[in-house]
């Protein structure tokens, strides 16, 4: 192998070494930031997204509107079990905007009655991890055209 395309190959193994670490990375930060609680702003801002009303994204979270009330005038954060409720709601809307091409056509998805979801509105299924995981997998057989 001629010693230019050798190097090559070692830059090309170099940068994705470094990609995946950059990944982790951010990852293991987004960890850090669900234990310690988001803020309720990304509440906020995933509501507006979505076209909800606060109450309705709180109880999908389990959380009463109560309790965002007292927080916000504390400027607060989520608990992190809301807080890694809503992180699931964004990856889930990040993978419907994936597959659908847009970010309203996800939003109205994951708001609206599904057949493929036995009539169940998605939003409504991320309150656990095993009806993330059914969104999920209806999202992907919508992706490849066939159920998986």
């Amino acid at each position: 192998m001629p010693a230019r395309r050798s190097s090559q190959l070692q830059t090309g193994r170099a940068h994705k070494v470094a990609a995946r670490t950059a990944a982790k990375s951010a990852l293991s930060k987004r960890i850090a930031e669900v234990r310690k609680g988001l803020p309720l702003a990304e509440l906020d801002r995933m509501a507006e997204l979505l076209r909800i009303d606060r109450a309705q994204l709180a109880s999908i979270l389990d959380t009463s509107l109560r309790t965002l009330q007292r927080k916000a005038e504390a400027d607060a954060r989520l608990r992190p079990g809301a807080s890694d409720r809503l992180a699931r709601i964004k990856r889930i809307h990040e993978l419907a905007t994936h597959v659908l091409g847009e970010r309203d056509k996800a939003s109205r998805w994951l708001t609206t009655a599904s057949r493929g979801l036995g009539g169940e509105i998605p939003l409504q299924m991320l309150d656990t991890d095993i009806g993330t995981q059914r969104v999920q997998q209806e999202l992907r057989e919508i992706e490849y055209g066939m159920p998986l």
